[in-house]
Protein backbone atom coordinates (compact mmCIF):
# COMPACT_ATOMS: atom_id res chain seq x y z
CA UNK A 1 0.00 0.00 0.00
CA UNK A 2 1.43 3.37 -1.03
CA UNK A 3 -0.01 6.57 0.35
CA UNK A 4 1.34 10.09 -0.04
CA UNK A 5 -0.15 13.26 1.42
CA UNK A 6 1.13 16.53 0.00
CA UNK A 7 1.74 19.09 2.76
CA UNK A 8 3.73 22.04 1.30
CA UNK A 9 4.13 23.97 4.59
CA UNK A 10 6.89 25.67 6.56
CA UNK A 11 7.66 23.58 9.65
CA UNK A 12 10.65 25.04 11.47
CA UNK A 13 13.93 26.91 11.49
CA UNK A 14 17.34 25.95 12.85
CA UNK A 15 19.53 29.00 13.53
CA UNK A 16 18.69 32.67 13.46
CA UNK A 17 16.23 34.40 11.14
CA UNK A 18 18.80 35.86 8.72
CA UNK A 19 21.14 32.90 8.32
CA UNK A 20 19.17 29.90 9.53
CA UNK A 21 17.97 26.78 7.76
CA UNK A 22 14.25 26.67 7.03
CA UNK A 23 12.60 23.24 6.81
CA UNK A 24 9.48 22.99 4.64
CA UNK A 25 7.53 19.74 4.54
CA UNK A 26 6.83 18.60 0.99
CA UNK A 27 4.83 15.47 1.76
CA UNK A 28 4.25 12.65 4.22
CA UNK A 29 4.29 9.10 2.91
CA UNK A 30 3.57 5.55 3.93
CA UNK A 31 4.72 2.84 1.53
CA UNK A 32 4.52 -0.15 3.85
CA UNK A 33 3.85 -0.89 7.49
CA UNK A 34 7.33 0.13 8.59
CA UNK A 35 8.35 2.42 5.73
CA UNK A 36 6.97 5.88 6.32
CA UNK A 37 8.32 9.37 6.69
CA UNK A 38 8.25 12.99 5.67
CA UNK A 39 10.23 14.78 2.99
CA UNK A 40 11.48 18.32 3.16
CA UNK A 41 13.00 21.15 1.20
CA UNK A 42 15.64 23.00 3.24
CA UNK A 43 16.30 26.64 2.37
CA UNK A 44 18.61 29.37 3.62
CA UNK A 45 18.23 33.11 3.01
CA UNK A 46 20.66 34.81 0.64
CA UNK A 47 21.44 38.36 1.73
CA UNK A 48 21.66 41.23 -0.76
CA UNK A 49 25.41 41.43 -0.09
CA UNK A 50 25.95 37.71 -0.72
CA UNK A 51 23.82 37.89 -3.87
CA UNK A 52 25.76 40.86 -5.23
CA UNK A 53 29.12 39.26 -4.34
CA UNK A 54 28.13 36.08 -6.18
CA UNK A 55 27.52 38.16 -9.30
CA UNK A 56 30.99 39.73 -9.15
CA UNK A 57 33.57 37.77 -11.19
CA UNK A 58 36.40 39.36 -9.19
CA UNK A 59 35.04 38.13 -5.84
CA UNK A 60 37.25 35.36 -4.40
CA UNK A 61 34.26 33.25 -3.28
CA UNK A 62 32.74 33.50 -6.76
CA UNK A 63 36.06 32.42 -8.24
CA UNK A 64 36.25 29.48 -5.82
CA UNK A 65 32.72 28.47 -6.83
CA UNK A 66 33.63 28.22 -10.54
CA UNK A 67 37.29 27.15 -10.45
CA UNK A 68 36.77 23.37 -10.60
CA UNK A 69 34.11 23.60 -13.33
CA UNK A 70 36.46 25.73 -15.45
CA UNK A 71 39.33 23.25 -14.94
CA UNK A 72 37.09 20.40 -16.04
CA UNK A 73 35.98 22.36 -19.11
CA UNK A 74 39.61 23.11 -20.06
CA UNK A 75 40.66 19.50 -19.43
CA UNK A 76 37.82 18.20 -21.62
CA UNK A 77 38.72 20.65 -24.38
CA UNK A 78 35.33 22.33 -24.04
CA UNK A 79 36.79 25.81 -23.59
CA UNK A 80 39.96 27.72 -24.30
CA UNK A 81 38.74 30.75 -22.36
CA UNK A 82 40.77 32.28 -19.59
CA UNK A 83 39.38 31.69 -16.13
CA UNK A 84 38.19 35.31 -15.91
CA UNK A 85 36.47 35.17 -19.32
CA UNK A 86 34.83 31.87 -18.39
CA UNK A 87 33.38 33.24 -15.14
CA UNK A 88 32.16 36.41 -16.85
CA UNK A 89 30.40 34.42 -19.57
CA UNK A 90 28.76 31.96 -17.18
CA UNK A 91 27.55 34.80 -14.96
CA UNK A 92 26.22 36.80 -17.92
CA UNK A 93 24.26 33.82 -19.23
CA UNK A 94 23.23 31.88 -16.12
CA UNK A 95 23.24 34.16 -13.08
CA UNK A 96 21.74 33.69 -10.50
CA UNK A 97 20.95 30.01 -11.19
CA UNK A 98 24.64 29.19 -11.66
CA UNK A 99 25.38 30.40 -8.13
CA UNK A 100 22.30 29.35 -6.15
CA UNK A 101 19.93 26.38 -6.16
CA UNK A 102 16.41 27.70 -6.65
CA UNK A 103 14.71 24.39 -5.93
CA UNK A 104 11.93 25.19 -3.50
CA UNK A 105 11.20 28.55 -5.12
CA UNK A 106 7.52 28.01 -4.38
CA UNK A 107 8.25 28.22 -0.63
CA UNK A 108 9.80 31.70 -0.77
CA UNK A 109 6.50 33.48 -0.12
CA UNK A 110 5.82 31.26 2.93
CA UNK A 111 9.16 32.27 4.41
CA UNK A 112 8.62 35.97 3.74
CA UNK A 113 5.09 35.82 5.24
CA UNK A 114 6.42 34.19 8.42
CA UNK A 115 9.58 36.27 8.82
CA UNK A 116 8.97 39.90 7.84
CA UNK A 117 12.69 40.72 8.05
CA UNK A 118 13.30 38.52 4.98
CA UNK A 119 12.23 41.18 2.49
CA UNK A 120 12.89 40.78 -1.21
CA UNK A 121 15.14 43.85 -1.08
CA UNK A 122 17.35 42.62 1.76
CA UNK A 123 17.15 38.88 0.93
CA UNK A 124 16.57 38.62 -2.83
CA UNK A 125 16.78 34.82 -2.92
CA UNK A 126 16.80 31.59 -0.94
CA UNK A 127 19.31 28.83 -1.62
CA UNK A 128 18.13 25.22 -1.45
CA UNK A 129 20.69 23.42 0.69
CA UNK A 130 18.93 20.11 1.22
CA UNK A 131 15.93 17.98 0.67
CA UNK A 132 14.42 14.55 0.88
CA UNK A 133 14.32 12.73 4.21
CA UNK A 134 15.61 15.72 6.19
CA UNK A 135 13.56 15.40 9.40
CA UNK A 136 14.73 13.27 12.30
CA UNK A 137 13.58 12.61 15.84
CA UNK A 138 16.55 14.37 17.46
CA UNK A 139 16.42 17.63 15.55
CA UNK A 140 15.94 20.80 17.56
CA UNK A 141 14.30 23.77 15.89
CA UNK A 142 14.93 27.28 17.16
CA UNK A 143 11.47 28.18 15.91
CA UNK A 144 8.51 25.98 15.02
CA UNK A 145 5.96 27.51 12.66
CA UNK A 146 3.39 24.70 12.67
CA UNK A 147 3.41 22.77 15.96
CA UNK A 148 0.71 20.31 14.93
CA UNK A 149 2.58 19.40 11.74
CA UNK A 150 5.88 19.25 13.63
CA UNK A 151 4.40 16.79 16.15
CA UNK A 152 2.98 14.66 13.34
CA UNK A 153 6.35 14.55 11.56
CA UNK A 154 8.22 13.70 14.76
CA UNK A 155 5.78 10.84 15.47
CA UNK A 156 6.27 9.48 11.96
CA UNK A 157 10.05 9.85 12.01
CA UNK A 158 10.51 8.16 15.40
Amino acid sequence: MKKQTNIRKLVGRIGNVETGEYFCCDYIFKHAKDFRGATATVLRPVSKEEYENAENPDNSETQDHFREAWREQVSAGATEQSFKDYIEEVLSVDFPECSFDFSGYDYWDFLRENESILTEVDYPAFDCIGGGRSFNKGMKFDKIYDKKLYDKIMAIES
